[in-house]
């Protein structure tokens, strides 16, 4: 751990030293460096733009020294304001409009405001995003800004998160749909359970589970999240009848303490459910839990709208038409980035596969024989 740390503080230093020696160059005067962050002033807002292109150009091109899986990628926010200099400082809300936006950067981007965007868009060929007006905390009046990637691949490529069930069963079959009218859209899509954080983490849209409030976000309602109960033909045939809800409880319920199994009990009028297994079987993911029943381990919960292929092929049997419902699955972005044209290529072709009979990848499939 100790060498890790050592690492990265030498990579620190070196960032440190590219971008004095860019500033100095650039005719600008740094006037603050404290842990991962520094100030620095311009006299021209083009010498400004220049210096902070080259630091991020040559932090992404340059080999450092890290422990496995990290990077080192800073964010760049650049104003053209006032200022009051204070011996070695700088303040005002020039500098304070330059820290906020240096938030709504990528990482290892720019982000500009429009006073330095309307002095540098004729003779800095960059590839500008607008990005609209930004409420800023702390300043009073909305500030359009200007988001500028450097990654070589930044507006060719869409990157998505999605928990692993959604990623695999329901949006991986449709791609190839979106690629073959936007050919020139790549895609990486990444299946993961946790919550990302779109200001501090290089994905561009994800799939979430909610009910929609997510502050600095646009989301839009996808499908509702249903449930119902699924066991596979063997374990139905081994169990015998189960012909009325409360028959499950005699048998193994997978993820028995997930609340999805109390709201399905409670919508089928049973009250205060209880098990009789004593074994309890906890899983991750829907798609987990769907080869767990599929391998007649039990009964689970999946929503029917990922497994159409799994009963169809007669993998899994749905026990009961009773769905139960908790929030929705959602498309979120950021709200600074509802602009891109890549993200909005996404959303309305996403958009229009979630309306009903539209966009099923396997419905040539089940119509032949």
């Amino acid at each position: 751990m100790e060498m890790d740390e050592e690492r990265t503080h030498v990579a620190l230093h070196t960032s440190y030293a590219v971008m004095a020696n860019l500033v100095a160059k650039h005719h600008g005067r740094i006037f603050a460096m404290a842990g991962d962050s520094f100030l620095a002033e311009f006299a021209s807002p083009v010498e400004a733009v220049k210096t902070a292109h080259a630091f991020q150009t040559d932090l992404r091109d340059r080999p450092l020294d890290l422990p496995e899986g990290l990077t080192m990628q800073f964010r760049v926010g650049i104003n053209l304001g006032d200022v009051i200099v204070d011996g070695d400082n700088l303040f005002g809300d020039g500098v304070n409009v330059a820290v906020r936006l240096e938030g709504l950067a990528e990482a290892g981007g720019l982000c500009l405001s429009s006073s330095v965007y309307d002095q540098v868009e004729g003779k800095l060929p960059l590839d500008y995003e607008d990005i609209g007006p930004q409420a800023l905390k702390n300043i009073a009046r909305p500030v359009k800004a200007y988001r500028v990637s450097l990654r070589r691949d930044a507006e060719t490529t869409l990157s998505i998160t999605a928990t692993s069930t959604f990623s695999a069963n329901w949006l991986a079959p449709r791609l190839g749909a979106f690629i073959a009218t936007h050919p020139d859209i790549n895609i990486e899509l990444k299946g993961m359970s946790r919550v990302v954080d779109f200001n501090h983490e290089p994905f561009d849209v994800g799939i979430r589970e909610g009910f929609g409030n997510w502050p600095g976000l646009k989301a839009h309602p996808l499908m509702d999240r249903e449930f119902s109960p699924f066991c596979s033909p063997d374990f139905l045939k081994a169990a015998g009848e189960i012909s009325k809800p409360s028959d499950l409880l005699k048998h193994q319920l997978l993820d028995w303490r997930d609340e999805w199994w109390r709201e399905w009990f409670a919508a089928a009028g049973v009250e205060n459910p209880q098990s009789t297994c004593s074994h309890y079987f906890q899983f991750d993911t829907q798609l987990a839990i769907s080869q767990a029943t599929m391998s007649g381990q039990g009964i689970a919960l999946l929503t029917p709208e990922f497994f159409k292929r799994d009963v169809e092929s007669g993998r899994l049997l749905r026990l009961f038409d009773l769905t139960g419902r908790r929030g929705k699955f959602w498309l979120v972005y950021s709200e600074a980035r509802q602009h891109s044209r890549k993200i909005i290529a996404f959303r309305d072709w996403l958009l229009r596969e979630v309306q009903p009979g539209v966009g099923d990848p396997f419905a040539l499939n089940r119509g032949t024989s």
